[in-house]
């Protein structure tokens, strides 16, 4: 059985290798613009990371269980590779297009396991920040979006 604490250490997960991953793309991309949308998106994994910490003492240290067969609906939904970006080899992405592509895949991967997981907060406080949370993600794809799409439109 797992608890809803055992889902929130799951997502400081998530949040901490999105944040390596762009991290380590730094200074890969060879464009200034891209770098600094990608050191803004560890920002923001790191500040996603220390709300999901801090929210851990709040929903229930004692966790109730959760009467859910977890590793397989998490597999079936993220896919495989969703929560070890550590399997991530930058050296096989040849262009910045192919960069952004992968990043969106990893926020899209995060956007639903993060809805998933709100069927499971009951604390209405706790929901609204996963949801603000939630949006965020949206706009981190909004913008990878906007930039393969400049990008695209320059000739790269």
């Amino acid at each position: 059985m797992f608890t809803l604490n055992d889902l929130f250490d799951i997502a400081i997960k998530m949040e901490e290798n999105g944040r390596d991953v762009y991290l380590n793309a730094l200074g890969k991309a060879g464009n200034r613009e891209i770098e600094g949308l990608v050191q803004w998106m560890a920002d923001e994994e790191n500040r996603h990371k220390s709300w999901f910490e801090k929210q851990k003492s709040v929903i229930s240290p004692s966790g109730r269980d959760l009467n859910i067969m977890l590793p397989g609906v998490i597999k079936e939904m993220m896919g495989d590779n969703s929560l070890s970006l550590d399997e991530l080899d930058l050296s096989e992405i040849t262009t910045p297009v192919q960069m952004l592509e992968t990043f969106i895949m990893f926020e899209n991967d995060t956007i639903l396991f993060y809805e998933f997981l709100e069927a499971f907060v009951e604390s209405e406080p706790v929901k609204a920040g996963l949801h603000k949370i939630i949006a965020e993600e949206m706009a981190h794809v909004d913008k990878i979006s906007a930039m393969i799409q400049s990008l695209k439109d320059g000739g790269d």
